[in-house]
């Protein structure tokens, strides 16, 4: 636990000291969803519901991924590309600490700064959408679920991204595969849209993937609109994927070290 309370203020002192990255990461993750407000805000106009959501579901749901995108959205695949390809993997494989451990306080770390960051736009945020907003409130008793799916939300998405940060052993440009990522998740993650407004045929897919889990069911629960028609089913479905994904990790990890020591010799 030291050496991780070390490990957390290094990589905070880092975070700090490269402001203007951490603010380019924070505008990726920010601007989209503040976009989709004046989208939504736009489209209610002429109606009050879409796809069963109103105007205040609507907003609340893409503040919520305003939130997540921020807080839960781990970019630990960039990293471990940079290390495998510059051989710095190496150095952490003879410390005497787990290198998943390392790779998950650097992200906490990181997430820190930008829920500092996060502060005043969602005060801004919050002061302009305020009465809009009053309708989706979840009821104080929700919130500690909320809390829970957020927790595990994050857990599913470092996993995953550890998995897509794997790729790194076989391939010299983890771009293609990031991206990929990026686009599916936007579209079948419930990150652009609700899963509600899919074709039935990509929502069918959409409910089959882990990032679902990451976005959907967090926003769900926070709304009232619970997969499985609990909270306590879509927090087992995050459950489950963290399992799965902790399995898969670890099978891609050592097959991926077996591939790095074989090229580094």
């Amino acid at each position: 636990m030291k050496a991780h309370a070390a490990l957390l203020r290094f990589f905070l002192q880092e975070a700090l000291q490269y402001r203007v990255e951490s603010a380019i990461y924070f505008l990726w993750d920010v601007l989209p969803p503040i976009m989709m407000l004046f989208l939504w805000l736009a489209a209610f106009e002429e109606q009050s519901m879409i796809a069963g959501y109103s105007l205040a579901d609507m907003l609340m749901y893409t503040v919520g991924v305003m939130l997540l995108r921020t807080i839960i959205t781990s970019h630990v695949e960039w990293g471990m590309d940079y290390d495998i390809r510059q051989g710095l993997l190496s150095t952490y494989l003879v410390r005497p600490l787990n290198v998943w451990a390392f790779f998950y306080v650097a992200e906490y770390a990181w997430k820190i700064v930008r829920g500092m960051l996060m502060v005043p736009v969602l005060a801004a945020v919050l002061l302009w959408l305020g009465p809009l907003l009053a309708g989706a409130v979840p009821s104080w008793d929700r919130l500690p679920l909320v809390a829970l799916s957020v927790v595990l939300g994050y857990q599913v998405c470092f996993l995953l991204k550890l998995c897509l940060g794997s790729v790194g052993f076989w391939t010299n440009d983890l771009a293609g595969p990031a991206t990929l990522y990026e686009v599916v998740s936007a579209v079948l993650g419930g990150i652009l849209i609700p899963l509600a407004l899919l074709p039935e045929e990509f929502r069918i897919v959409a409910m089959l993937l882990p990032i679902q889990a990451i976005y959907n069911v967090p926003l769900g629960v926070l709304l009232g609109r619970d997969v499985g028609g609990s909270p306590w089913a879509g927090i087992g479905i995050q459950v489950a994927w963290i399992a799965i994904l902790w399995l898969l990790a670890r099978v891609i990890w050592r097959l991926g070290l077996r591939q790095y020591e074989s090229v580094g010799g």
